[in-house]
């Protein structure tokens, strides 16, 4: 999208107002094509990215291999242990050097043959050696940032990013007392949706519609949607705390409590957004990450991660909690992902007119304006700075 094609500032004035007199963004932040590349190139090739869990990488030369939107990732276990990511892109042609996951001692090229050490180097690149000015030694495969937290591993595409522990001093600070590093993955979700990425984003932090839209599901073990937002600055939304029971039949717990929850009602929840794409839930007995990763401008994958404690996944009873917990999920996703979809389907529609916002989308509102401001700048009219203070549920 060129400066001239960008829609003046103004155009978001109503998005930026406060909340009970703001209405939602133009649907073409949703279905704009050119939007898209704008994500792109300021967003996912300048943020940090949660990628993998480090339990699952476990031994020297394990390895992941993934994408960043466009760009494919290789993430591997150095000789010594050490996380290490790389451009999944051979110095030769750029095939990618590896695919899925696995373990390896070297990473060998299938088109011609030229292999990389864990470390990145090239040690071997066959008929080169009349190959002038090509020095085999100063060859290696182009390195990324990496950050390790909670158990969490992170990776960055950008050579000269925001320092990863400033990235996630917040976060850190909200969650890290759930020594999350010591839970273990119980499940995994991957799936594919017909929708822009940022509505899955918005729709984990909504709880407007739960009364709604989860009636027969989640809505019956949840308190109040009325919740007090801790609205930071670059688009973080934290509830710190909710009543809500935990996903199984009966809303109440079917597995051990987190060590650090032991103390806290069985109805304890919190909920954050660390944007640009991670959703993050917490309940007494288990916590959920899910990122949401662009395919297209209306088309995306979400990926999950629910992790319980050790002695739950290594216990007799760990197929039990998975399934019933699976059972649930897949119902409220579904319910989810039928909205999510809609939403798309009259974003690009030539009739649709962005509604007025209801206090109880404070969280999504912070997080719409934190992506405008990302792409296009913060209108004339809005604040001087995002507000950092707690914003209750209620009007003031």
């Amino acid at each position: 999208m060129s400066i001239e094609d960008m829609p003046p500032r103004s155009a978001w004035d109503e998005v930026f107002r406060d909340v009970t007199e703001a209405s939602h963004a133009p649907g073409f932040l949703y279905s704009d094509p050119r939007v898209l590349e704008l994500e792109i190139r300021e967003i996912f090739r300048k943020d940090w990215f949660c990628v993998a869990r480090a339990e699952e990488l476990p031994e020297s030369g394990d390895y992941l291999a993934l994408r960043i939107v466009k760009d494919p990732v290789l993430l591997c276990r150095d000789r010594e242990g050490r996380f290490r990511a790389y451009s999944n892109m051979c110095r030769h042609r750029g095939v990618e050097i590896a695919a899925g996951k696995g373990r390896a001692a070297q990473f060998v090229c299938p088109y011609h043959g030229w292999t990389y050490d864990l470390d990145g180097r090239l040690k071997g690149a066959g008929f080169m050696a009349d190959s002038l000015g090509f020095d085999r030694r100063q060859c290696r495969l182009p390195e990324l940032h990496v950050g390790v937290w909670g158990g969490w591993v992170f990776v960055t595409l950008n050579p000269d990013p925001v320092p990863f522990a400033d990235y996630l001093a917040e976060f850190s600070r909200k969650f890290g007392y759930l020594a999350l590093d010591t839970l273990r993955v119980g499940l995994r979700v991957d799936v594919a949706l017909k929708c822009n990425w940022k509505l899955m984003v918005e729709n984990f932090i909504d709880f407007y519609h739960v009364n709604v839209l989860h009636r027969d599901s989640i809505a019956r073990f949840m308190k109040t949607v009325d919740l007090t937002y801790d609205l930071k600055p670059g688009g973080q939304v934290y509830v710190d705390e909710y009543d809500a029971g935990t996903l199984s039949k009966s809303g109440d717990l079917t597995a051990k409590r987190i060590t650090a929850l032991e103390g806290k009602s069985e109805r304890f929840s919190q909920a954050a957004v660390l944007p640009p794409n991670l959703n993050f839930f917490v309940r007494p007995d288990y916590v959920s990450l899910y990122t949401s990763w662009p395919l297209t401008v209306d088309t995306m994958r979400m990926s999950g991660m629910v992790l319980w404690s050790r002695e739950t996944m290594e216990g007799p009873n760990r197929d039990r909690v998975v399934e019933e917990f699976k059972v649930m999920l897949d119902k409220v996703l579904a319910e989810d992902f039928s909205m999510v979809e809609s939403l798309q389907n009259t974003a690009g529609a030539a009739g649709f007119a962005p509604g007025r916002m209801s206090r109880l989308e404070r969280g999504v509102q912070h997080f719409v304006k934190h992506s405008v401001e990302r792409l296009f700048g913060r209108p004339a009219s809005a604040p001087k700075a995002f507000p950092a203070a707690r914003a209750s549920g209620e009007t003031g």
